[in-house]
């Protein structure tokens, strides 16, 4: 492996550290963290997400009732199971 750095040796043999992939992971989680202390997002922004989902949702519901057509009255007696016999 002429020419080739240290860090695409490691990517070709990734089975050479196990160590890495949870140090990357911890490491991954704490810029997360630090980010989120220097750039907190407003509970105004939350607000805004929180009506775009309901209004979707509320939406996706309308629909699916529209699609569904109502039950019709014979055919739900005729889905009842009958009464079991009562034995004697």
């Amino acid at each position: 492996m002429f020419g080739r750095s240290q860090i695409a040796r490691f990517l070709i043999m990734p089975k050479q550290n196990p160590d890495a992939e949870l140090a990357l992971h911890k490491l991954g989680q704490r810029i997360r963290e630090g980010f989120a202390k220097k750039h907190p997002t407003p509970d105004k922004s939350f607000d805004t997400v929180r009506d775009a989902v309901r209004e979707q949702y509320e939406q996706d519901q309308a629909a699916e009732r529209e699609k569904k057509p109502a039950p019709d009255a014979a055919k739900d007696q005729e889905r009842q199971p009958p009464e079991p016999e009562q034995d004697r």
